[in-house]
């Protein structure tokens, strides 16, 4: 099947505002969240976490681990009550076949989430959505990964590039958001995913896409997926 999907190539530099209660409105809200700046205040909410969260925290071997777990796991809840009106505890989540999450019972409100080093970011919206997020590791050995996961366009345009490990990571970050967006997980020919035409191969869908990539912090690509063209995008930070 054919994914019919734009791809917005120009870099977007918001600006960010403090978070305040808006609602969605058809909107595309963007957050972000400094995990080491924000742990202590959101540690004081654990208590919106079930047992089996609070366990699973703890079995986290690396304490970086373990507090993206811990303020994922306190802001989802937060984040996804503010937009319900309902109080953040009674929030129940539920996860599709191939594990990804959803508000349990909740047609009108989509959410998704990612984390990369100290950055955490939410996606809201009315509509199925992805976001991605990843620091960009000069060292990382890409071209290892290239043929494998790389259409042959993507892998020609990464090299030609003035900034090869750059445009790795943003071209990656399209890919994983346009993944989770659809919510059915890494495909077994990703390299048939093409983000450089506007027609790309999807497995049994032919729901139009659209992406949006920016920089947070110079160092991290995240790239956006979602349905709406003409939704108004609007960045916070917390």
């Amino acid at each position: 099947m054919i994914l019919d999907k734009s791809i917005d190539w120009q870099e977007t530099n918001p600006i960010w505002e403090k978070f305040a209660a808006s609602p969605l409105l058809d909107e595309l809200h963007i957050i972000r969240i400094g995990i080491a700046n924000n742990f202590e205040k959101i540690q004081r909410h654990t208590g919106l976490l079930t047992g089996e969260e609070l366990k699973k925290s703890e079995r986290f071997v690396r304490e970086q681990d373990k507090y993206s777990f811990l303020v994922s796991s306190v802001m989802k809840k937060i984040l996804c009550g503010h937009y319900l009106g309902r109080e953040p505890k009674s929030v129940e989540f539920e996860v599709n076949e191939f594990n990804k999450p959803k508000i349990r019972n909740q047609e009108n409100i989509h959410f998704n989430t990612s984390h990369s080093g100290d950055w955490l970011v939410f996606i809201f919206s009315n509509n199925p959505c992805g976001i991605d997020i990843e620091g960009i590791n000069p060292d990382f050995d890409y071209k290892s990964i290239l043929e494998m996961s790389f259409h042959p366009d993507e892998i020609d345009f990464i090299q030609k590039s003035n900034q090869p490990v750059n445009q790795f990571f943003k071209i990656w970050t399209i890919k994983e958001s346009i993944l989770k967006a659809e919510g059915t997980g890494l495909m077994d020919n990703l390299n048939e995913l093409n983000t450089l035409q506007d027609f790309t191969k999807l497995p049994s869908n032919t729901d139009t896409w659209y992406t949006k990539s920016l920089l947070i912090e110079e160092d991290y690509w995240c790239s956006l997926c979602f349905k709406n063209a003409s939704a108004k995008t609007k960045f916070f930070e917390i």
